[in-house]
């Protein structure tokens, strides 16, 4: 045998001997690297009406919240706060990408400064959701136009402050012009 093919046997084995190791020593069941983001909300119906009627959201499932839930603890708020938690699914498949935890008679704090943290997503008719959100009597953030880098057409981003305070920006590609 040559030096080369044995130096490709020997790669070989040591590959095997290293996949089959990590398959012993792998989890049975492995964890999403990133499960999803949770906001807390005051009322879960009407904000609802933003994430689900107005920005497309798929309701997964709502459950009932018990006393003892974990987000009492994570969020720094008193224990039986959270009454249900509704999972919320997005565009292509992508499952339970964002949380509303419901925790009825708490006062959030609202970020009047810097915003630090926002929801990002893209929508199907960013016209028509700068329409509705103004409509609900929502803050807009001052919409910008761009162009999209994928399609060369033009597109706009937008902002809105939802019922609780929470920073979304919202894009897409903007309706096209009439043809005259």
């Amino acid at each position: 045998m040559t030096l080369r093919k044995r130096f490709f046997v020997s790669c070989l084995v040591l590959l095997a001997t290293i996949a089959a190791h990590a398959q012993d020593s792998a989890p049975a069941e492995r964890l999403a690297p990133v499960y999803r983001h949770t906001i807390l909300v005051t009322d879960l119906e009407r904000s609802l009406t933003l994430y689900r009627d107005v920005l497309g959201m798929k309701v997964s499932k709502i459950n009932q919240s018990g006393e003892d839930s974990y987000s009492a603890v994570f969020f720094n708020m008193p224990r039986g706060s959270q009454k249900r938690f509704a999972y919320l699914s997005g565009e292509d498949g992508r499952e339970n990408i964002l949380g509303l935890a419901e925790v009825p008679g708490l006062e959030l704090p609202r970020a009047d400064g810097i915003r630090t943290a926002a929801w990002v997503q893209t929508v199907a008719d960013v016209e028509g959701v700068m329409e509705q959100v103004q409509a609900m009597g929502l803050e807009l953030v001052e919409p910008i136009e761009f162009v999209s880098r994928e399609t060369g057409t033009p597109g706009l981003e937008a902002g809105v402050i939802d019922f609780d305070g929470h920073l979304i920006m919202f894009y897409g590609l903007k309706r096209p012009e009439p043809k005259h």
